[in-house]
């Protein structure tokens, strides 16, 4: 299998571009913006077996998986525009006949992302992101049938490092979008792209960090932009290679499966929490109940703690700190979501993560809203999850001086 460098996996997003501008001489070598990017004969010969692998055919030097096709890392992007209307602004001919691409000034919109991260669930890579679409300038100035979208979006699998990646021919799963829309596309929603790796796939012969590459294309009638991004995902040796996975010898964790409910307090009215039976405990009877909210902070910053009136100890949930890094649940984030697809689809003892559980308060848990808290008792069970919670804080408002009423979602062994 050959390198692909980062510029060929650049030079490889715009060819979609260069057919929709009628190029034939696929041979020609395209330079970037910066006048050193090129899509060489060998990069073309990767590009061309990455397309190996997918069920559709084209007659394009490179096929991308496309939306209709079916451990947390920061991206990398480029930025490619073209302008569909004035081709020769966008594309001159050099005396060597390398095709130039000359960037035309970005002033009608721009494609921005956001939230970029990769996280395994089960045996899948799941991808969160968000690619939208923004007007540049004052929009108030803009013609009234002015009209932007999103007309298309491509994915590649890579190997390595960004600097030297390596084509993978596995098929990347997403959901079907009907195109051209305005509506943002989103990586992790359901109602939207909802991208997938599967990592039991027969294309991945080795284990290590792979690269998740999205190119999503939009116009505005006469000019058509690209952006690219690249989010990493890790295939963990452990689960994926070598014998661990299906030796007998091999530790078997018995999964616990929870059940949730909600329960709403108030530091002044209801500021305990009964676990075991879901229900708020007045302040009359709050001292001894499993935990007890209290108010903190000052007048200027108040804040919210915790304690418990019958012996729990608590810990919030450090998910990125195990394996596989990345199911790093929180507040909307819920493991019963992301297992839809186990058997039960919900939440398990396993899903929340921690080192030891030895605090006897918590503090800062406005500042740290989103955060997931475990809590034992002191007679907890580890063999069969009785005495283990799980809860967080969903839906605080802020009183006078400084009390809290809000929610509490709380996990339980049934």
């Amino acid at each position: 299998m050959k390198s692909l460098s980062i510029r060929g996996f650049a030079a490889v997003s715009l060819v979609a571009a260069f057919m929709f501008f009628g190029c034939s001489d696929d041979s020609s070598p395209v330079v970037t913006e910066d006048g050193t990017g090129a899509l060489s004969s060998s990069d073309e010969s990767v590009a061309e077996s990455s397309s190996s692998s997918k069920k559709a055919s084209s007659s394009s030097a490179v096929e991308k998986s496309s939306s209709s096709s079916k451990k947390e890392k920061k991206s990398s992007s480029s930025f490619v525009e073209d302008d569909e209307t004035d081709s020769s602004s966008s594309f001159e001919k050099s005396s060597s006949s390398e095709l130039v691409i000359v960037v035309p000034d970005q002033s009608d919109f721009t494609i921005t992302a956001s939230e970029l991260s990769s996280r395994i669930v089960g045996d899948e890579a799941r991808f969160k992101g968000q690619f939208s679409l923004d007007v540049v300038g004052d929009s108030a100035a803009v013609d009234s049938s002015f009209n932007i979208a999103f007309i298309g979006i491509e994915y590649l699998i890579g190997k390595g490092n960004p600097g030297n990646m390596v084509a993978v021919n596995v098929p990347v799963n997403s959901n079907k979008i009907t195109f051209p829309t305005q509506n943002a596309i989103d990586l992790t929603s359901k109602n939207s792209a909802f991208v997938t790796i599967d990592l039991l796939d027969p294309g991945f012969t080795e284990c290590g960090t792979y690269s998740l590459i999205v190119t999503v294309t939009a116009s505005s009638g006469d000019r058509v932009f690209q952006r690219t991004e690249i989010i990493p995902f890790e295939r963990d040796a452990y689960d994926y290679c070598g014998d661990v996975r299906s030796s007998s010898s091999a530790v078997q964790v018995k999964e616990i499966p929870m059940t949730t409910c909600q329960v709403e307090l108030s530091t002044n009215v209801n500021p305990g929490g009964d676990l075991v039976y879901c229900v708020a405990v007045p302040a009359a009877g709050a001292a001894t109940a499993d935990i007890i909210f209290e108010k903190a902070g000052d007048r200027n910053n108040p804040e919210l703690s915790a304690k418990s009136g019958s012996g729990l100890l608590f810990s919030p949930i450090i998910n990125g700190d195990f394996a596989p890094y990345t199911d790093d649940y929180e507040v909307d984030i819920w493991p019963e979501d992301i297992n839809a697809d186990r058997v039960p689809a919900t939440a398990y003892v396993s899903d929340f993560k921690f080192k030891t559980i030895d605090a006897e308060r918590l503090t800062n848990m406005i500042q740290n809203f989103n955060q997931i808290y475990v809590a034992k008792t002191p007679t907890y069970n580890a063999e069969t999850g009785e005495g283990f919670y799980a809860f967080a804080i969903t839906n605080a408002t802020e009183g006078n001086d400084g009390d809290y009423t809000f929610k509490v979602k709380i996990y339980k062994v049934p």
